[in-house]
């Protein structure tokens, strides 16, 4: 049956889902051939760029490859989903700080301290939010807009929350759960 499904999938999106196959495989198994370093999350400043990538391409590029649209039409929904995307990545990437640094791993939190990085967290929810308003001035549904301001309050304030009471319940319910705003908020419009 995944056979059959493989075969229906354009060439463009098969070549898509076999690098996206590699990268995940490459970031989760020992397949790099480093004689310290063997799986990418264990290169701290690619493993955020490697995930932020990763789900951009799963929630934006593959949607879009997959209803024959061109990508390049499309700028400012990759770029958004990126954004949001890379900004989750950081939060999780400050809450796993000291087990990276147990395990030798060098994320980006650790190269310019926590204090940058709730910045370039701020940083990453402007660009969102001015992202949003871009792609309003192209494509001009209120709706979506909304949405997306929306869904950058609430991951400020996720983040606020998470900052002054840290706890995994609250990272997964929280951190995890500002996906699925985005979610609806998309499906909303």
């Amino acid at each position: 049956m995944v056979a059959a499904t493989l075969l229906r999938l354009s060439g463009e999106l098969l070549v898509c889902c076999v690098l996206l196959a590699m990268l995940t495989f490459a970031y989760s198994l020992p397949l790099l051939p480093f004689k310290n370093k063997k799986r990418l999350r264990e290169f701290g400043w690619l493993k955020i760029l490697v995930l932020a990538g990763v789900w951009t391409i799963v929630t934006s590029v593959l949607p879009i490859l997959y209803y024959n649209k061109n990508t390049g039409d499309y700028p400012f929904e990759i770029l958004l989903r990126f954004v949001f995307i890379f900004t989750l990545c950081m939060i999780f990437d400050i809450r796993d700080m000291h087990a990276d640094l147990r395990n030798r791993i060098d994320t980006l939190p650790h190269k310019v301290g926590i204090k940058n990085s709730y910045r370039l967290i701020n940083t990453t929810l402007i660009l969102f939010a001015a992202l949003s308003v871009l792609q309003y001035m192209r494509y001009p549904v209120a709706s979506r807009l909304a949405g997306d301001l929306l869904t950058a309050v609430i991951t400020w304030l996720v983040v606020t929350y998470l900052r002054k009471k840290p706890s995994e319940r609250a990272y997964l319910a929280l951190a995890d759960g500002v996906m699925l705003v985005y979610a609806l908020f998309v499906l909303w419009h």
